[in-house]
């Protein structure tokens, strides 16, 4: 019986992971396509899309939570941001504070250690000035990657994905996770964004268990995106 139970919650989650991508692939090739008919040159409409796409794929979390997973919605949000009583919220900030500390330190890492080895190849391409509004529209920015993006994928892949390989174990449910998280950001196929996904992916289900709460794992996302679309302000 543990079996068939353990084979099932892990068929439904793979199922939710694939829908999730296929969905997701479906929206950026009709953004894309929307993207050629106006124009690529079109000022904002890149950072415009990407906007409409985070929101797109917070909403198709909602459906497939609700539809594959058969739970009411709200309620699930709430029961997975809550805190237990006895939580201690200075532990828990350290906890924020040392994960987002030490992802960012492995992904700086990654970069340096393959700039000293000699593989630009492997160093990261990607431009994030592209995504990301000029001006007072970065607001818009800001929510969808800081906020939409966090809470949806957390919400996804901590909370959903975790409880689906339930019967996996705490150890196996960080790993599987995180390499779906990973394979989920794998989009432009550069490989230390993969492994560095991977890395924050294994960090984040680490303390997600940790507190049996997805709110800190959400702050941690939270704070990786807010410092690059700083940096990526700064530096621009």
């Amino acid at each position: 019986m543990i079996t068939l139970l353990m084979i099932m919650s892990i068929k439904n989650g793979i199922l939710s992971s694939m829908c999730l991508a296929s969905g997701g692939i479906v929206l950026i090739a009709v953004l894309g396509f929307a993207l050629r008919l106006v124009g690529e040159d079109s000022e904002g409409f890149v950072p415009g899309i990407t906007v409409i796409s985070t929101v797109g794929l917070a909403c198709l979390v909602g459906i497939i939570i609700y539809w594959l997973g058969k739970l009411e919605i709200s309620k699930f949000i709430i029961d997975e941001v809550q805190l237990g009583a006895t939580v201690s919220y200075s532990k828990m900030m350290g906890y924020v504070a040392g994960g987002l500390v030490l992802s960012i330190f492995v992904s700086t890492a990654m970069v340096w250690s393959a700039a000293q080895l000699g593989a630009e190849f492997l160093i990261p391409t990607v431009e994030y000035s592209n995504v990301i509004f000029d001006g007072p529209l970065i607001l818009l920015s800001i929510i969808s990657l800081a906020i939409v993006v966090p809470i949806s994928e957390e919400i996804f892949f901590r909370s959903y994905l975790s409880k689906n390989f339930y019967e996996l174990g705490i150890t196996s449910r960080i790993v599987l996770t995180a390499a779906i998280f990973a394979l989920f950001h794998a989009g432009q196929l550069e490989v230390i964004v993969i492994a560095s996904t991977f890395v924050t992916g294994t960090i984040l289900g680490y303390v997600y268990h940790k507190f049996n709460s997805v709110t800190p794992c959400i702050m941690i996302h939270a704070g990786q995106n807010l410092l690059v679309i700083c940096i990526t302000v700064i530096l621009n």
